[in-house]
C-alpha cells in the first residue's frame, strides 16, 4: 500500500495508514501500536524538525516481509538519516525528545539515501508471523 500524505494532517494520516495495514496484516495490539508510532514519529519528525511544508508531499508505502512490515517513506526535506543521530534525553518541559530512540529501539534500518530529488528512508518492523 502507497499513501500520499500533504498538510496538517499528515501525521495523523500516516498513522491511521499504519494501523489500516496493520489490520489487514492481522499484526497483534502491541506490533500495531508499534509500527503507527514509528511512522507517526518520523512523519513529525519531517515537520518539526526536516524542514517539509504544508505544501509537500510524503510518500508512505508498507509491504508484508517475510521478517516483518517494510516501510518506505519519500520526502524532500533536510537529509537525516534518524540511524546515525545520537541518543537522546527527555526534554522535561515537553516531555519529548526521545522518538528516534524509540523508533531505532523497534524497528531496523533497512537504508537511507539523500539525494537532490529527496530522502528515501527504509526500514523494518519486525514480525513474528505465526505458522
Amino acid at each position: 500500500m502507497t499513501y500520499v500524505l500533504q498538510g496538517s494532517a499528515a501525521v495523523a494520516l500516516a498513522s491511521d495508514a499504519a494501523r489500516e495495514f496493520a489490520e489487514a496484516q492481522w499484526l497483534t495490539e502491541d506490533e500495531s501500536a508499534r509500527l503507527s508510532i514509528i511512522v507517526e514519529e518520523v512523519i513529525a519528525n519531517l515537520y518539526d524538525h526536516g524542514g517539509v511544508t504544508d505544501e509537500d508531499e510524503i510518500e508512505l508505502s508498507f509491504v508484508s516481509d517475510p521478517d516483518g512490515i517494510r516501510v518506505v517513506m519519500i520526502d524532500p526535506g533536510t537529509a537525516f538519516d534518524p540511524w546515525k543521530a545520537p541518543p537522546k534525553t527527555a526534554r522535561s518541559e515537553r516531555g519529548g525528545g526521545v522518538g528516534i530512540d524509540i523508533i531505532k529501539a523497534w524497528a531496523q534500518s533497512l537504508s537511507y539515501r539523500p539525494s537532490t530529488a529527496g530522502n528515501r528512508l527504509e526500514f523494518l518492523l519486525p514480525i513474528h508471523w505465526e505458522s
